[in-house]
């Protein structure tokens, strides 16, 4: 026979927690991913990886990091918070479309990419894409093959950068550095090369860049720099391009005065001063 159960009883019940519930995951500071990984569970042991970095960036706490374990290709990934991705030798992107790493971050949020391949296969359009963020470094990655640029800044608020040991060839523009809005942008290219490129650095805007030991060989244009841009170069080669520096009036092109600036079908075109090294 059934029982009537009263309302008092029956409220109590649904106050009651639900019994097997699941908890929700906390995420990690360290999360890993591997190439016979899995998207599941938390990625926090070398011994249970994800399979992707976009899955393993939803169990990593913010200003955590991703750890490569093996080469693989670990898939397009959109960033909106402070994290690090560590890869190793042969950790890749290959994306035959779209971007392969945009980065959405709050004003105050670092981003770290060191030791990956970027790869758009001569079909899809971005390395990476910098939308907002207040800090982004690269270091030690290699992109190539992207039909529009390898690394676009946009921010559309303040975001420093520093890219350094860098390969950026065969793409539209190597590094494009262009604020949004009434946003601004500066930084340091620390032995970067740009090969092979429509044009290896372009920058706009109220954009302060100092190169440093970095070259532009074999591209269309080397180094561009528009208005309201400042480039500044120490110990950096433009060779073998079309036009080896483009400094548009209202852009300003500063040398240290040790720059190897030669071999370009024409090695200027507008006005590189001198600025004093102590």
């Amino acid at each position: 026979m059934f029982k009537l159960v009263s309302p008092l009883v029956a409220g109590a019940l649904l106050a009651l927690p639900c019994v097997g519930a699941v908890p929700a995951q906390a995420a990690s500071p360290v999360t890993f991913v591997s190439g016979k990984g899995t998207d599941a569970g938390t990625c926090d042991s070398p011994a249970e990886p994800c399979r992707t970095f976009q899955f393993a960036l939803g169990q990593t706490s913010p200003g955590g990091e991703i750890k490569v374990l093996d080469p693989a290709d670990y898939r397009a990934v959109t960033i909106a918070k402070s994290v690090s991705i560590t890869g190793v030798e042969g950790a890749s992107i290959d994306n035959r479309a779209g971007t392969a790493i945009t980065i959405n971050a709050g004003p105050d949020d670092t981003v770290n990419l060191s030791h990956l391949i970027l790869d758009g296969f001569s079909t899809a359009l971005r390395g990476v894409m910098l939308n907002s963020g207040g800090s982004l470094t690269i270091t030690d990655c290699i992109i190539r093959d992207f039909t529009t640029r390898g690394i676009t800044l946009q921010p559309k608020g303040t975001t420093a950068f520093e890219i350094a040991d860098l390969i950026v060839s065969r793409t539209g523009a190597g590094i494009e550095v262009d604020p949004q809005q009434a946003g601004k942008a500066h930084g340091t290219l620390t032995h970067v090369l740009m090969n092979q490129n429509g044009t290896g650095i372009v920058i706009a805007g109220p954009v302060a860049v100092l190169a440093v030991a970095s070259t532009a060989a074999d591209n269309n244009h080397g180094f561009d720099v528009a208005p309201g841009a400042v480039l500044r170069l120490a110990h950096s080669v433009s060779s073998g391009n079309d036009l080896g520096i483009f400094v548009v009036t209202g852009g300003t092109g500063e040398s240290a005065g040790d720059n190897f600036i030669d071999g370009n079908a024409r090695d200027f075109d507008g006005t590189l001063t001198k600025f004093g090294t102590q």
